[in-house]
């Protein structure tokens, strides 16, 4: 009937063989002491909407509120992206956290110990967490001592203030660190755990970042999870020139972006996100006053970062390499956003090889540049009709191509305005080209739209009439008083909910009504309510009336007279009751 995630009572999650279980004390005293909607002031413009509160919601793209909190229920939901649930998993959402960490962290804010925790846990995680501390320490400090690194970094073009913002260090090698956090008291052990030693075939344990810079990653709170080291002499090795850390309970390089920590405001506030390749492209970009960046580290975009990206940004800003190679990347991305329904644009770098080397040659470049981005679409149609010749199955193939790059989009908005593009750039009319579109087969999206949650599974009348009105009488305790003659018309899994609206989907009701009804009046609501139950009465013996024309047909088959005109009569009663009804 609803649908969403609105618990974690069953969660679990298993790294390294640890099993961490819902601590009820702990999560129970956390919610009692973080005040919902005090907390989700610090991420929403929340707004009244009766006892309730509404915002934008965060998870996905909207320009009418549709997240609703509810403070006495202690939960929210969103009727647009059907994601739902309390003050817990709505950190674990925004926060791209874990269940341990999300705890953590509203454990801090709460001022809850959190001492009781699985001392396996407090090891995966609490200590994990320190010895990256520590170990940025020890970076940031060895990198003082080396003239070599810092002329580097200098002749990047990165000023100490960037350096030290952003914790940038040098990593000697050998076993320098190693030695420093077991002097510290970590166990050598936690220290391999951590990505950050390995053993090797003597038995001995060697740092794993040997003679290079070293960048921090941080998670979205900010808390240092891993590091990428880049190789200071390149020349004769045979190392790679970037090495990043393992995958450990505290880092996934599938889910975390570099910098996201520092410029998610900014992309939020501007709900446009510049993205870049390396570490050194957006450090460059954020010291040139480019704030709303982000990049990508030691591997491709997935489906965690594009989904993280959403919630907080609309628009995609990309730079490639202007060549073929370049425009080939190019079109495999837009594939990859339009999945999402971002409108991507790319930025043009002239001779600049890369962001970095652009804003190193003049720090006003990229804001330029920014501002400037041509949509992604746009940049392909140039890049295939650029010295397209006459030749008719040549013109056919790169039209079609293109118009499977506007069928992929999500927006049927955006397709429109494409398409009226695609007219002006291939000189072939909108509606020849609409009848194409039409005729190519379809293209499956990975990301199908969430359908709505918060109204019914089953799109029959009476499953939507009856949740209305209970969305009403959750809402307004005079309608779920006038609501109880008539209890016995609804399907039975609604009279459940109606008799104990304590129940999670009771909650949902309550929301949706605060969704739906907030901003009508009394008046309008009572006739709405009462238009409903007139509907609901209907469906009801709509129903009976289909079971007495059945009946009706099998008594005809059996020839049982008797029945048939005992049938008939109650037949005339129920079309009756609808007539008078309606």
């Amino acid at each position: 009937m609803l649908q969403g995630n609105h618990s974690y009572a069953s969660w679990q999650s298993v790294s390294n063989g640890v099993n961490f279980q819902l601590m009820t004390r702990e999560t129970d005293l956390i919610k009692e002491r973080l005040d919902l909607v005090d907390f989700l002031r610090s991420y929403l413009k929340l707004l009244p909407a009766g006892k309730n509160f509404k915002a934008l919601c965060p998870f996905h793209a909207e320009k009418t509120p549709s997240f609703v909190v509810s403070p006495e229920r202690k939960m929210w939901h969103c009727f647009g992206c059907g994601l739902g649930g309390d003050l817990i998993t709505f950190v674990m959402r925004h926060e791209n956290l874990e269940f341990p960490e999300a705890i953590r962290f509203l454990a801090e804010k709460a001022g809850v110990a959190i001492a009781t925790l699985n001392p396996a846990l407090e090891k995966q995680f609490g200590i994990l967490y320190k010895i990256h501390e520590s170990a940025k320490s020890f970076y940031a400090a060895e990198l003082s001592k080396n003239e070599e690194a810092r002329k580097y970094l200098k002749a990047r073009g990165l000023a100490p203030q960037t350096i030290e913002e952003f914790g940038l260090g040098f990593a000697p090698g050998g076993e320098s660190l190693t030695l420093h956090l077991i002097k510290l008291g970590f166990d050598v052990l936690d220290v391999v755990k951590a990505g950050l030693a390995n053993k090797n075939l003597d038995g001995l344990y060697r740092d794993r970042f040997q003679g290079r810079l070293i960048f921090p990653i941080s998670n979205s709170l900010g808390k240092t999870v891993a590091f990428t080291g880049r190789l200071l002499r390149e020349e004769g090795s045979k190392m790679p020139k970037y090495l990043n850390s393992p995958e450990t309970p505290i880092f996934s390089k599938s889910r975390i972006l570099y910098g996201f920590d520092k410029s998610k405001g900014e992309i939020a506030g501007s709900r446009t996100v510049f993205i870049v390749e390396g570490q050194m492209d957006f450090l460059m970009a954020w010291q040139t006053g480019v704030k709303n960046v982000v990049a990508v580290s030691g591997t491709g975009l997935t489906g965690d970062h594009l989904a993280r990206l959403k919630r907080v940004a609309d628009t995609v800003i990309l730079s490639f390499d202007n060549d073929d190679a370049g425009e080939r990347a190019l079109e495999r991305a837009l594939d990859i956003f339009n999945n999402y329904d971002f409108h991507a644009k790319v930025v043009d770098l002239g001779k600049f090889k890369d962001p970095a080397e652009a804003a190193a040659a003049d720090e006003k470049y990229l804001t330029r540049a920014i501002e400037g981005a041509t949509p992604a679409l746009r940049s392909v149609f140039e890049h295939h009709f650029a010295g397209l010749g006459k030749d008719i199955a040549e013109k056919k193939r790169v039209l079609r191509k293109m118009l499977s790059k506007i069928q992929g989009l999500r927006s049927r908005v955006e397709a429109s305005e494409w398409l009226k593009e695609l007219s002006r750039f291939s000189g072939i009319s909108e509606v020849a080209l609409s009848n194409e579109l039409e005729n190519l087969p379809l293209v499956e999206k990975s990301e199908p739209e969430a359908a709505a949650v918060g109204a019914p599974a089953e799109k029959e009348r009476m499953d939507l009439i009856s949740a209305r009105l209970l969305s009403l009488a959750f809402t307004n305790p005079v309608f779920r008083s006038n609501l109880t003659p008539y209890e016995e018309w609804l399907p039975a899994r609604y009279r459940k909910i109606l008799a104990d609206p304590k129940v999670e989907e009771g909650g949902l009701f309550e929301l949706r009504g605060s969704y739906e009804f907030a901003d009508k009046d009394e008046e309008a609501l009572t006739g709405e309510f009462n238009e409903l139950v007139r509907q609901l009465q209907i469906e009801s013996l709509k129903r009976e009336l289909e079971e007495l024309r059945e009946e009706i047909r099998s008594a005809e088959a059996k020839g049982e007279s008797g029945k048939l005109s005992d049938v008939i009569v109650r037949f005339n009663v129920v079309a009756r009751k609808i007539n008078e009804l309606k």
